[in-house]
């Protein structure tokens, strides 16, 4: 099966949670620490990913203290589709599709690559309807609002 990167996965995470952020309050900056131990993403491993998308413009970056990261559009402007460029550049689900490529034997006479040519657009279309703004929806419909059991009340009962 095709596999998204973590890369880009990683990136994505990081998105949602600029986007939870920027509804809770409007310009607030994020540091990277704080994404990384919210999504449990190695840090060092994080700011390459944010480097990458603030070098697209989707993320500003503010050095110093108090600085941060925030998201540089609304979330319904930035696709998945903007993510994945940003982080890995245009994805050819085979090698025979990449432009560049011609070591296949059967160099634009199989069938499997007119096949391989449908998987990617499809692909590439649903990263295009995708906004950042429709993964904050899925990602809420999956995480409970509130949680059972509160964690000052853990703490409370062993005391």
């Amino acid at each position: 099966m095709l596999k998204v990167s973590q890369k880009l996965e990683y990136a994505m995470r990081a998105m949602i949670e600029l986007a939870q952020r920027r509804a809770e309050a409007e310009g607030t900056l994020v540091p990277a620490r704080e994404i990384a131990e919210r999504q449990q993403i190695p840090l060092r491993f994080l700011e390459q990913q944010l480097g990458a998308l603030s070098k697209a413009g989707l993320v500003e970056s503010f050095r110093g203290s108090g600085g941060g990261c925030r998201l540089a559009k609304e979330p319904e402007a930035i696709t998945v589709a903007d993510i994945a460029d940003a982080i890995e550049g245009q994805m050819f689900p085979m090698f025979c599709l990449e432009p560049s490529d011609h070591t296949c034997f059967q160099d634009s006479r199989c069938g499997l690559q007119g096949f391989w040519g449908d998987v990617a657009r499809a692909i590439q279309g649903v990263f295009e309807q995708t906004t950042v703004a429709d993964m904050v929806s899925r990602h809420r419909k999956m995480t409970p609002e509130r949680h059972l059991i509160a964690p000052e009340a853990l703490l409370s009962r062993l005391s």
